[in-house]
């Protein structure tokens, strides 16, 4: 399997969440403070979700906005809990950089020795940079107390950093980060596209086409359905505006994606449509193939398998003319799902196994798992559920490093669907319950109302 790349601050991020693990470990039964400094409160909840999943007792207080006393206020919510280690968030809602009197902030100085007296365990504050420095002059003595401080913020997020990054449009290469490298990148693009702002020249406006293109695609891996949209649809918002055709077709063809994924048929198709008709309009064949893939993949879901095939054969035939052989792994796939629809196995499998061969080439790590779980599918329908077995948890294992949380939870839809079959009812409960609420998390409300009636179907069974 090929070695994830990383994107230039991803490694050292990473280096920060594992010494904050060390620290964590190491200061067990003791008082420590430490300041985490995180501008993206998407990817610090992201990261405590991650710590606390490996401490349970781990306690996460939410300042409320305008607290002055904060000690009180995470006192009152620590009264009776048992906590390993403990997190203070959102502190800055009641900090106003405009003023110069810090009232919650001087109560924190205040209560400096409080704290160390009531708890023997590690306290976080997690702040963004702009109030971290606030801490460091309104309260100085509690700043003096940390023993630890940790940066979970990238030197690439300023735009003009990000006019020189190498790594920037490349999705493929977005793809294989890890899940917890493409949550470091979705907060440097953030943070990347908020400093460009909205008036821009046309020189940063293409750096800010391409950040918004990867943001967008990033989204829709991580299963952030809503955000992807707005995005990819700013992205088209800004390539409109400077003619860049080209681009702006292969935008509306991400989009119908989306759309696809939110069970949105119409506009889907009609996405992939206009990305058509630009691609055509400009003499670019070469670029319309995935388009007809993806009306494939409409046609699939309307029930007409023979559109289905008639367009996913047209995208194939496409990247077969013009030598795009990764693309082809995905027409292979999809051509091996109608085969399975239509009862015929052998065919199938000899689709999927293409696509893994093309997939395993060039290092596809999402490509190689959906093949696995393709593959996983026609042993199940053969009735060799062992290796079906072995196939889905293959997939699943790679889609979890990935952080493709929509394939996550089809993968789990099928490990449902197999535990259901040999009758272990708490693994099928367990499986489906876990793909329920990852596709709820992705808005998917056809799928989430699918699972339900199967978790139903199990709470009533015999």
């Amino acid at each position: 399997m090929a070695a994830s790349p990383s994107t230039p601050d991803s490694a050292q991020q990473a280096a920060e969440k594992a010494a904050l693990n060390r620290m964590l470990e190491l200061s067990q039964g003791s008082f420590s403070l430490s300041i985490s400094i995180c501008n993206s409160p998407a990817l610090r909840d992201y990261l405590i979700g991650e710590i606390k999943g490996a401490k349970p007792q781990l306690t996460v207080v939410s300042v409320p906005r305008e607290t002055v006393d904060v000690f009180g206020y995470v006192d009152g919510q620590c009264a009776d809990a048992a906590t390993e280690a403990l997190f203070v968030v959102d502190l800055e809602g009641s900090i106003d950089s405009s003023q110069e009197d810090q009232p919650a902030l001087r109560s924190l100085n205040a209560s400096r020795e409080l704290w160390e007296r009531r708890y023997q365990c590690p306290i976080v504050f997690w702040l963004p940079e702009y109030a971290a420095t606030l801490m460091s002059t309104a309260a100085r003595d509690f700043w003096r107390y940390r023993s630890h401080r940790f940066e979970f913020v990238s030197e690439q997020a300023t735009a003009m950093a990000g006019t020189s990054d190498s790594f920037a449009g490349s999705l493929s290469l977005a793809a294989n980060l890890s899940a917890e490298e493409k949550q470091f990148r979705i907060a440097e693009l953030e943070e990347r596209v908020a400093d460009a702002g909205s008036e821009v020249d046309e020189k940063l406006a293409r750096h800010v086409f391409v950040w918004l293109a990867e943001l967008g695609f990033l989204y829709w891996f991580c299963g952030r359905l809503d955000d992807a949209e707005a995005t990819i649809s700013e992205s088209l918002r800004v390539g409109e505006r400077y003619g860049w055709q080209r681009y702006v077709g292969i935008q509306y063809g991400h989009l119908g994606i989306v759309y696809l994924d939110q069970g949105d048929l119409k506009r889907a198709e009609e996405m992939h449509c206009k990305a058509i008709a630009i691609h055509e309009r400009l003499g670019d064949e070469e670029h319309t193939a995935s388009n007809y893939g993806n009306l494939g993949l409409i046609w699939h879901e309307r029930g007409n398998l023979d559109r289905a095939a008639e367009m996913h054969t047209k995208s194939l035939k496409i990247c077969e003319k013009f030598g795009r052989k990764k693309e082809m792994a995905n027409d292979y796939g999809n051509l091996g799902i109608i085969y399975f629809d239509r009862e015929n196995l052998e065919g199938a499998e000899d689709m999927h196994r293409k696509a893994l061969a093309i997939n395993e080439e060039f290092g596809r790590l999402d490509g190689m798992a959906a093949s696995y779980g393709n593959i996983g599918a026609v042993y199940a329908k053969r009735g060799d559920l062992e290796r079906a077995e072995e196939m889905f948890h293959k997939a699943l294992r790679v889609f979890e490093k990935l952080g493709h949380h929509v394939e996550i939870a089809n993968t789990c839809d099928g490990l449902g669907r197999l535990a259901a079959a040999r009758d272990n009812r708490a693994a099928a409960r367990e499986f489906w319950s876990r793909a329920r609420d990852l596709y709820e998390q992705a808005e998917m409300s056809r799928e989430v109302s699918q699972i339900r009636e199967k978790l139903d179907d199990l709470a009533v069974g015999p």
